[in-house]
C-alpha cells in the first residue's frame, strides 16, 4: 500500500515482518524511478493496492500541512490516501493456548476454572449456588469416599479371606489417606512463597532494594510475585511455588498409590467374587474399581510430568514457554531455540512432540541427582530464601 506524505516522500506498507510482532504493520520509504516506486534495496517495482483503497481524511494532517507555505502561497490542502488496518483473522496458533494452559489441566475451562494469568468466572452459578470450588471440594470428596469404602469394604474383605491382618491394613491406608488429605489441604489454604514486601539489603550506611528473585512470577491471585513459580493448579484453585511445591508432588504421587492399590485389591476381590460370590458386594467393588482407574488416569499424568521436571530441575512454567528447548530439522537450521521459531513451524514440530530438551539452556540444571537432592532437601523457609535453586 502506497502513501504520500506533505513532503513528497512516499511510504510503502512493510510487510515483511513476523505475524503478531506488530498489530498495524510498519512503513518503509519507497524511491520513484521513472514513474514507478521502488523499495531500497529491492528487485523491482513495488506493487501497487488501489483497488483495496477507500476514502479518508486526516483534518489534523491537513491542518499542519496548509501552515508551511512554499515561495508562491500556502500549500492547497490536499486529501490524505487511504489507510488500511492491518490485522490478522487467523486463529490463536497453539503456541499462545501452549502458553495458557497449565500442562497438566489443559482439558479444563479456563474460564470457569481459572488459569495461570486469570481467576475463575464470577458467572459460574447453577441456580444460585457458586461452583467455582467444584474442583477442590470434588478431589476432596471423593478422596475421603474412596477411603472410607477402601477401610470399610474391601480391607475386611480382603483380610477375611487372606492372612492379612485387617488392623495393620486398616493402619496402613489410614495413614495414606491422612498424608494425602493433610498435603492437599496444605497445598490449597497456604501461601505459596510471595516475595517479601520489602527486599531491601544494608551495603555500609546505604539501604539498597534487591531485585526480583529469578524464577519469580506474579499470579493473579496474589498481590506478589511467587518465589520459584511452578504453575496454577485449577484442581487446588492455588498457585504451586517455592512453599508449597514438595507437598504437592507429595500429594500427587499418595493419589496414585491409593489409585494402584485401589486397582490391585479391587480387582483380586472381583476373582474372589467370581468364584465364591459376595452379594451386596459386587456393586461396591466395581464402582471402586472404576474411581481407582479414573483416579490413575488423571494423577498418574501429572507425576510422571512432575517427575521429569524435577530431574531436569525445571518449573512447569518453563516447561510450557520451552524456555529450554530447540528444535531440529527446522527451515533455519538445527539446534534452534524455540522461540526463533514462526507459529506455523512451531505448530508443526508441537504436533511430532518433536521439541529437544537442552541442557546448557537451563542454568539450574546440575544434573539428575543433585537436582533431585535440592528439589527435596534445599531449605525453603529461611526469611531469606529466593528460590533460586
Amino acid at each position: 500500500m502506497l502513501t504520500q506524505n506533505m513532503s513528497g516522500v512516499s511510504y510503502v506498507a512493510d510487510h515483511s515482518m513476523r505475524s503478531g510482532a506488530c498489530a498495524y504493520g510498519s512503513y518503509k520509504p519507497a524511491l520513484q524511478i521513472g514513474g514507478q516506486y521502488h523499495l531500497p534495496h529491492s528487485e523491482g517495482p513495488m506493487p501497487t493496492y488501489t483497488h483495496l483503497m477507500q476514502p479518508a481524511a486526516a483534518p489534523c494532517m491537513n491542518e499542519s500541512a496548509s501552515l508551511t507555505g512554499g515561495l508562491h502561497g500556502p500549500t492547497p490542502r490536499l486529501p490524505l490516501p487511504p489507510t488500511t488496518l492491518l490485522t490478522s483473522s487467523k486463529p490463536p496458533t497453539r503456541r499462545e493456548d501452549d502458553k495458557e494452559s497449565c500442562a497438566e489441566e489443559g482439558w479444563l475451562d479456563d474460564e470457569k476454572f481459572g488459569a495461570e494469568d486469570k481467576g475463575p468466572s464470577e458467572d459460574y452459578t447453577f441456580c444460585g449456588v457458586d461452583l467455582k470450588p467444584v474442583l477442590p471440594v470434588a478431589l476432596a470428596v471423593s478422596t475421603v469416599i474412596g477411603g472410607l469404602c477402601m477401610l470399610l469394604v474391601q480391607i475386611p474383605m480382603l483380610s477375611r479371606f487372606t492372612f492379612l491382618d485387617q488392623v495393620y491394613l486398616s493402619a496402613s491406608f489410614a495413614v495414606l489417606y491422612v498424608v494425602v488429605m493433610g498435603c492437599m489441604g496444605y497445598c490449597a489454604f497456604t501461601d505459596p512463597g510471595q516475595v517479601k514486601k520489602t527486599r531491601n539489603t544494608k551495603v555500609g550506611a546505604m539501604d539498597i532494594e534487591e531485585g526480583m528473585p529469578r524464577r519469580a512470577h506474579k499470579s493473579w491471585q496474589y498481590p506478589r510475585a511467587i518465589r520459584r513459580y511452578d504453575h496454577y493448579c485449577k484442581w487446588l484453585q492455588n498457585v504451586i511455588g517455592l512453599l508449597n511445591h514438595r507437598e504437592f508432588v507429595v500429594m500427587v504421587g499418595g493419589l496414585v498409590l491409593i489409585a494402584v492399590l485401589g486397582i490391585i485389591v479391587d480387582l483380586y476381590l472381583a476373582v474372589l467374587i467370581a468364584e465364591k460370590g459376595f452379594v451386596g458386594s459386587e456393586i461396591i467393588v466395581a464402582l471402586h474399581l472404576g474411581y481407582s482407574i479414573a483416579l490413575l488416569a488423571m494423577a498418574g499424568p501429572i507425576l510422571k510430568i512432575h517427575v521429569g521436571l524435577i530431574s531436569r530441575n525445571e518449573t512447569a512454567q518453563e516447561w510450557k514457554k520451552k524456555e529450554h528447548y530447540v528444535a531440529n530439522n527446522t527451515t533455519i537450521g538445527d539446534n534452534i531455540p524455540v522461540e526463533e521459531l514462526d507459529d506455523d513451524e512451531y505448530n508443526e514440530i508441537f504436533d511430532r512432540d518433536a521439541f529437544v530438551y537442552d541442557r546448557t539452556r537451563n542454568p539450574f540444571d546440575n544434573g539428575r541427582f543433585t537436582n533431585c537432592w535440592n528439589f527435596w532437601c534445599q531449605p525453603r523457609w529461611p526469611a531469606d530464601a529466593k528460590g533460586e535453586f
